[in-house]
């Protein structure tokens, strides 16, 4: 189990959860912080060959949480549930209520799995030096600071120059992460399982600026041009990188990919329909 620490409710399920799946026949191991934060210091699964250790992770939190699980057990393929502490989200396939009966469910066996593309983001300076290297599920977005003026980035999709562009910053999305930041900057919504990457630019000042779709096979490359201004390098909202001028941001599909466990509760484009009539995407 993976736990949101600073929900209540999160917190309250784990302790349910460390009740109720013994009785179930499964042996329960937390995350580091939350085993420490209950005083279960030898329940926790560490860091590492957690592979060999986990057969389904359960994150309890938001979205937020799922991602941040994403990017924790990066490379394991471990399948992943979500179960949904706030507000109705895209990665979280359980609601509190649901949560016993979705788990009788896993240990029976009776679900599927769904692959979802993660991204790889590497940063270069201009002597050539790697100095960065990331990874995430939803976005991985170049932005300038709160108080810098616009900055320049030079695109490209694969050995293609699309353009310079002029723009408070540019997102390289997943299919995951295209109902996020992305969607937000214009950018289109696609089916989540779809192989592709999406490139969009935050505010650009021209007209010609529109969002590409391209290849899983094609990185995304972006250079920053913007002297003395101040510009972030930021990973699924939750990691953050200071770039300096002339630093190459290229984003590519991950070779390992995240494994949700889904239930057939609920369709992508049911929680879409949903999320748009509330107006909360």
């Amino acid at each position: 189990m993976i736990t949101h620490l600073g929900k209540r409710a999160a917190v309250d399920a784990a302790k349910d959860l460390l009740r109720f799946l013994p009785t179930r026949g499964a042996k329960v191991l937390l995350d580091p912080d939350s085993a420490g934060a209950f005083g279960l210091d030898g329940l926790s699964f560490g860091d590492e060959n957690v592979f060999d250790r986990i057969d389904v992770a359960v994150v309890l939190g938001g979205d937020g949480a799922l991602l941040n699980a994403a990017r924790r057990l990066a490379g394991t393929e471990i399948p992943i549930l979500g179960v949904n502490v706030g507000h109705l989200g895209f990665l979280t396939e359980v609601e509190l209520p649901d949560m016993h009966d979705a788990l009788d469910r896993v240990l029976a066996g009776r679900y599927t799995v769904e692959e979802r593309t993660m991204l790889r983001a590497r940063v270069t300076r201009v002597s050539k030096e790697v100095v960065g290297d990331f990874i995430g599920l939803n976005d991985v977005v170049v932005t300038k600071g709160a108080f810098a003026r616009m900055i320049r980035l030079e695109a490209y999709i694969g050995s293609n120059f699309i353009g310079t562009y002029p723009a408070d910053g540019a997102i390289v999305a997943s299919p995951t992460g295209s109902t996020g930041y992305s969607l937000s900057a214009g950018g289109p919504i696609v089916d989540p399982v779809i192989d592709t990457l999406i490139l969009t630019f935050i505010c650009p000042h021209t007209l010609a600026a529109r969002s590409f779709v391209a290849s899983r096979k094609d990185a995304v490359r972006v250079i920053v041009s913007a002297p003395s201004e101040e510009v972030m390098l930021t990973v699924d909202g939750q990691v953050g990188f200071r770039l300096q001028n002339r630093d190459e941001v290229l984003v590519e599909a991950a070779a390992t990919r995240t494994v949700l466990v889904k239930l057939g509760r609920r369709s992508f484009y049911e929680v879409l329909r949903t999320r748009l009539a509330e107006g909360n995407v």
